[in-house]
Parts: C-alpha cells; structure tokens; sequence
C-alpha cells in the first residue's frame, strides 16, 4: 500500500513538473500571452468633417516597398493596417521603415521609425488645421 501512494505521488510530481516546463517554454516562446498580440503597424483617423484620400507608401531600410495602398476614408473614421506576420516571432529586432502619407493628392509627409511588435504609427488628418498640419503623425507604444 505505501509502495502504491509512493508510485502515485511520484507520478503526480512528474505531471505537476511537466505541466509547469510546457507553461513556462509557452510564455518564453510566445509572450504574447502575457502582452497582447502585436499592435497595427499603423493607424488613419479622420478628424475633419469632409472624405479625404490618403495614399500610404511604406519602404523598409533596403527603400523595397511594403505597401503602396490608397485609403478612402469618410468623416470620423478610423482605419488600422496589421503588422506582417514576422513581428509575431518571438526576438524580432526592431525594423527601419520610411511611411510616405500623401493626402488628396496634395500634401506629402515622410515620417522613418524603427517598427517593433507593440509600436503602431498614428496618423490624424486635420485635427491640427488650424496650425496648417493637414497631417498629424505621431508614434504610440504599449
């Protein structure tokens, strides 16, 4: 009988053992189960009160294009755009990337930044118009 409950704890120890190295080689190998899935690569609001066009260009340090997309967006409306897959590996160093923003054709604003799995690049159109900024850029980080 003492043998059985030796036996048995014994396995329940190992189980316990495994059970917390997988959790732990888990949270290692993927942490986006602690932080969160990795933030949009950008972000377009749209303050004003009228449609605007916005064309987004996005080179890496190599100036190869990553996206070449044009936007439609109505008043108050807020688009995202993903981060490509590689930024959900875990030790992805941080990227060179160069956005070229171009609104209705008229304004152009260049912003480089090094893109990382939780930094995401804001863009508000005209909510500086009164200072002249058709665009706003700014970056945000989790």
């Amino acid at each position: 009988m003492e043998n059985l409950k030796r036996k048995a704890f014994i396995g329940a120890s190992i189980l316990v053992l495994l059970l917390s190295v997988f959790f732990v080689v888990r949270f290692i190998t993927n942490p986006y189960y602690i932080v969160g899935p990795p933030t949009p690569l950008f972000c377009i609001r749209n303050m004003d009160e009228g449609a605007h066009e916005l064309r987004v260009e996005v080179f890496d340090s190599e100036n190869n294009s990553v996206l070449n997309e044009t936007y439609e967006l109505a008043p108050g409306e807020k688009i995202s755009y993903p981060k490509p897959f590689r930024f959900r590996e875990m030790g992805v160093q941080m990227v060179d990337y160069t956005f070229k923003f171009t609104l209705d054709g008229r304004f152009t604003e260049t912003y480089s930044t090094k893109v990382d799995s939780w930094g995401t690049v804001e863009v508000e159109l005209y909510a500086d118009y009164a200072e002249g900024q058709p665009l706003s850029i700014v970056e945000t980080a989790v």
